[in-house]
């Protein structure tokens, strides 16, 4: 079941009426990160709904889709010829090829500019906009401090785009904005509404770790703490793009061969079968915004423990089937032994996360907030204005 944004009578975003040139700016990193699954999701919809669209990316992988597949969108792709983004000096090369290439490439009058790069690319990139155009930004995660965002970046917003209201206030503390701020979650791998999630009896419990292969994202952490869990008979798979062949090597040394499995990188076509299979996951993160991950397992109601950092807590509120716990590896440990408790009793129950989920977080929903936001700004951030008059 694809979106369907029933927003206003014939016109209204309608390819006969409206044809937005949207332009989207963002280092991509990873093939299956969040930012870059959203970006995927969003500029189809923006596609669909009737709006020309260029992607303007210095990147760190060549497997991102929306790099190898975004021309089936289709997409305009303007990109540097440099991989490794994050190392010298390739970084000053991508950076030079950007500066001196991409102004012959972007010719077009953009009606908006939509950058989760908040660099001084933000404003390099803001000429390319005409005159009553809007230039629109968006961060992941939470806010480090007041140089996460650049000067001149933030000079030339319009309006800014949190995860969550949660992240949205501490953006508007931490950056000192005074421009209109909403809030809307990213686009998840859920177009296609899961099925019911039936009850069943578990035995062994299916624990599944769904994120990067990384310290920060608690990975290690997990297999550190297994031997500890009084939950067996139980199994931990890790689902994850990064250095598996370490990975294997300390469930080798840990003695978890057998107990716990790590498989690689996933794809959205994938997560189904994934969570069809998991009786719980688990994210053991040190830091997030509103995780992606947790969001698509509440869709295929899949309860969840992670941590308490960035937004996560959000999710637990008025939420019985989820629980977010201290960052302590005692909490965790506690808190993955309660959950398992309480699966084990079947007083979890699948279709009522399914449906917080639909009230909150469905696809639908968020996609027509996107929608609003980037191809009917002059409405959508007016809506906004007052905040900021609250504020300032």
């Amino acid at each position: 079941m694809g979106v369907r944004l029933r927003l206003a009578p014939r016109g209204r975003f309608g390819k006969v009426e409206m044809k937005k040139r949207v332009l989207i700016s963002s280092i991509l990193y990873m093939p299956f990160g969040g930012v870059e699954t959203h970006l995927w999701h969003l500029s189809k919809l923006l596609v669909e709904h009737g709006a020309e669209v260029t992607v303007a990316t210095r990147f760190g992988h060549p497997e991102i889709p929306l790099l190898r597949d975004g021309y089936q969108l289709p997409v305009r792709l303007i990109s540097t010829p440099f991989l490794q983004v994050r190392q010298p000096p390739w970084s000053r090369f991508s950076t030079g090829w950007a500066r001196l290439v991409w102004p012959l490439q972007l010719r077009e009058a953009f009606d908006v500019l939509f950058t989760i790069d908040v660099t001084w690319f933000a404003d390099f990139l803001a000429r390319f906009v005409k005159p009553g155009g809007h230039i629109l930004a968006n961060r992941a995660a939470m806010p480090i401090g007041p140089d996460h965002i650049h000067p001149l970046a933030k000079r030339r917003l319009h309006g800014f785009i949190a995860e969550s209201a949660y992240q949205a206030e501490k953006f508007r503390e931490v950056f000192n904005l005074t421009v209109p701020i909403a809030a809307i979650p990213y686009l998840t791998n859920t177009q296609q509404e899961a099925p019911r999630r039936r009850p069943r009896s578990v035995g062994q419990l299916h624990l599944a770790y769904l994120g990067r292969i990384d310290a920060r994202k608690g990975t290690y952490r997990l297999l550190e703490i297994w031997p500890r869990l009084n939950i067996q008979p139980a199994r931990l798979d890790i689902y994850g793009g990064g250095d598996c062949d370490h990975l294997n090597r300390v469930v080798r040394e840990l003695g978890l061969t057998g107990q716990a499995g790590v498989h690689g990188a996933f794809t959205g076509s994938q997560l189904p079968e994934i969570l069809e299979a998991a009786d719980l996951v688990v994210l053991p993160s040190e830091g997030e915004g509103l995780p992606l991950v947790l969001m698509e397992s509440m869709a295929y109601g899949v309860p969840f423990v992670a941590t308490d950092v960035g937004a996560i807590h959000t999710l637990a509120q008025d939420n019985p089937d989820v629980l977010v716990v201290p960052r302590e590896d005692d909490a965790l440990i506690r808190g993955i032994e309660d959950m398992a408790r309480a699966i084990r009793a079947g007083r979890i129950n699948g279709q009522r996360l399914q449906s917080y989920h639909r009230q909150r977080y469905s696809y639908d929903s968020v996609a027509r907030r996107w929608m609003e936001a980037l191809l009917e700004p002059e409405i959508f951030w007016r809506s906004y204005s007052e905040s900021v008059a609250v504020h300032a």
